[in-house]
């Protein structure tokens, strides 16, 4: 019997260093050339989101835009109009409800491969990416480059998507449009206040990460929306997303340059690290960028400076202990397809 043991050890540890170097092939990045591949196949189960999206200050209009012209078969989504406008914080998470009925309008089922892309490049693909996986999507990828390196490579467009033909669809099963939020991706006001003290312990396991520009991250800018007072929330450490983006910002980094740039920032992978920006949008681009990294305690303050700016601070006592710490944190267990090292060791969320 401890011969059968030993060999089924063996046997496991075999198959678990397969599964894992299969893992270490899969990135949600897809770059033009796969993509291109992926539409000449004409695979039933694709769909094609054009996150289209611009900065505060850009007025161009987002879905004149998209009608204007799109990759061939693109659904539109605004994100704020897929969001919570129940709030006054800009293009917060939907509700359930809403998600579903968008879904299911637009016919994109929970095991479609679903690729975004935004007219920027680099800029609204991840918080759409986030917003996918956060209602269990399984299988988002976003493309490198977008809309502007897909021309720029002499690849076509067409208008308002009139390529897109829902005829050809299989008929849904009853579970197509099966999605349930999953409440650990977030995190709130609240935890946030209650974070900070702990950031200042001697070993925090924990950290909290503002995407924002330096200039806004320190104070020596005014905040672009109003009312907003400057500086950040103290213990939190400044990754400015396009730091992840070619100098250009049309595409992201590959994985060798992302790991030095965190490694560099003194980011530990097995931490929790907590994600904000100004309003939920760039922080999902780095938050992305570790997620392909393997990083996996990760969460998104979704209102993010919008509201932490406009919300006075409580007064704090900062701990020195690591004991102190409370644990506040649940890991939220990001995907994007099936993941083999996931199913190897069970650890696979239910509903993210």
């Amino acid at each position: 019997r401890q011969r059968q043991m030993c060999i089924i050890d063996r046997y496991q540890r075999r198959v678990h260093g397969i599964l894992n170097n299969m893992v270490e092939q899969l990135d949600p990045i897809m770059e033009i050339e796969e993509f291109e591949a992926i539409l000449k196949s004409k695979q039933r189960n694709v769909r094609i989101i054009d996150v289209c999206f611009f900065k505060p200050k850009d007025p161009r209009n987002r879905l004149a835009e998209y009608q204007k012209e799109c990759i061939p078969g693109a659904i539109f989504m605004d994100l704020d109009v897929v969001a919570d406008t129940s709030t006054q914080y800009p293009h917060m998470l939907p509700t359930e409800e809403l998600f579903v009925e968008w879904m299911k309008k637009k016919r994109i089922r929970k095991d479609d491969l679903i690729i975004c892309y935004d007219h920027l490049g680099f800029f609204s693909t991840s918080r759409a990416w986030f917003t996918f996986i956060n209602f269990g999507a399984t299988n988002v990828r976003l493309l490198n480059g977008g809309l502007q390196d897909w021309k720029k490579k002499g690849h076509p467009t067409e208008k308002d998507g009139q390529g897109n033909d829902f005829s050809l669809l299989d008929d849904d099963k009853p579970d197509s449009y099966l999605y349930k939020k999953n409440p650990n991706c977030v995190v709130d006001l609240k935890f946030i206040h209650e974070l900070v003290p702990k950031l200042h312990a001697e070993h925090p396991d924990t950290a909290l990460i503002d995407t924002r520009s330096f200039e806004r991250f320190s104070g020596k800018v005014e905040e672009p929306r109003p009312g907003l007072r400057k500086g950040c929330a103290p213990g939190a450490v400044n990754i400015p997303f396009n730091i992840v983006l070619e100098a250009d910002e049309i595409k992201m980094k590959n994985k060798e340059e992302l790991r030095k740039i965190f490694v560099d920032k003194k980011i530990d992978f097995n931490q929790n690290l907590i994600l904000m920006c100004g309003s939920g949008m760039t922080a999902c681009v780095i938050l992305f960028a570790l997620h392909r990294l393997g990083a996996h305690k990760l969460k998104l303050y979704d209102a993010s400076y919008a509201e932490y700016g406009l919300i006075p601070e409580p007064k704090w006592e900062f701990v020195k202990s690591k004991a102190q710490q409370s644990n506040l944190f649940k890991p939220c267990l990001l995907y994007t397809s099936p993941s083999p090292r996931d199913l190897s060791t069970s650890r696979m969320p239910s509903s993210a």
